[in-house]
């Protein structure tokens, strides 16, 4: 039996019944107590839901054992996505070495096909002084795009609405999510986007890094075919 002595000073009156209250903050002001009562971890039965009374410790072990569980869910999801960015930046890389290789923006939108086809993707490029029709975006069009959804921002992610998306592309697709970059250094010369039938694919909170890198190799690359038609006209 356990002497009472050995349990401190308890917070009561005699003949006061303790309360939860009471036990609860005489057990966090002696942090000690089980360790001088440590038989108490195995005699006390605490009800359980599903395996009737079971003791502190047995608590106390299931409890690390759920803890557990989740910190090796948490690696597992921490090593799928690094798995993830790892093939992405394979494939981002290839894509940035290939268009340094171009001489103009037809042989660029051939290795962006191919990206957006290993990503499952739609994209589309827009210049704002293209003589193309399929390339050209008028700047005033896109003005109202830009104010609503890059003041604040470089990168879009997200849902649009059915105007939005079709300036952007000739067949959007129904309920997506896209991500949408403004092109140029000093002053903008275009739009590059792309697009995913899952409405959740593209986020707000997503990491913008590989498609921002993109989108300069691009302005620059854009910039530097200009640079050389200029001089060679």
């Amino acid at each position: 039996m356990t002497d009472v002595s050995q349990l401190g000073e308890l917070p009561v009156v005699a003949d006061t019944p303790l309360s939860d209250q009471d036990v609860a903050e005489f057990l966090l002001d002696n942090p000690d107590f089980f360790i001088r009562q440590s038989e108490l971890l195995t005699q006390l039965r605490v009800a359980h839901s599903e395996r009737g009374a079971v003791s502190l410790v047995e608590i106390q072990l299931d409890r690390l054992r759920g803890r557990v569980r989740e910190l090796e869910g948490e690696i597992n999801t921490l090593v799928t996505a690094a798995g993830k960015n790892s093939e992405l930046f394979e494939i981002f890389a290839r894509a940035q070495q290939q268009l340094f290789q171009t001489h103009n923006i037809y042989q660029a939108l051939v290795i962006l096909e191919e990206l957006s086809s290993q990503l499952q993707l739609d994209f589309s490029l827009k210049l704002f002084d293209s003589f193309d029709d399929n390339l050209y975006l008028p700047r005033k069009a896109f003005e109202g795009f830009r104010v609503a959804h890059l003041s604040h921002r470089p990168v879009y992610m997200g849902r649009l609405r059915r105007q939005e998306s079709e300036l952007l592309f000739s067949h959007p697709p129904h309920l997506g999510s896209y991500v949408v970059l403004p092109l140029g250094i000093e002053h903008p010369i275009g739009v590059l986007s792309f697009a995913s039938a899952d409405g959740g694919h593209f986020q707000p909170a997503m990491d913008t890094l590989f498609v921002e890198q993109l989108a300069l190799v691009l302005t620059r690359l854009i910039h530097h075919w200009e640079y050389t038609r200029e001089v060679i006209d």
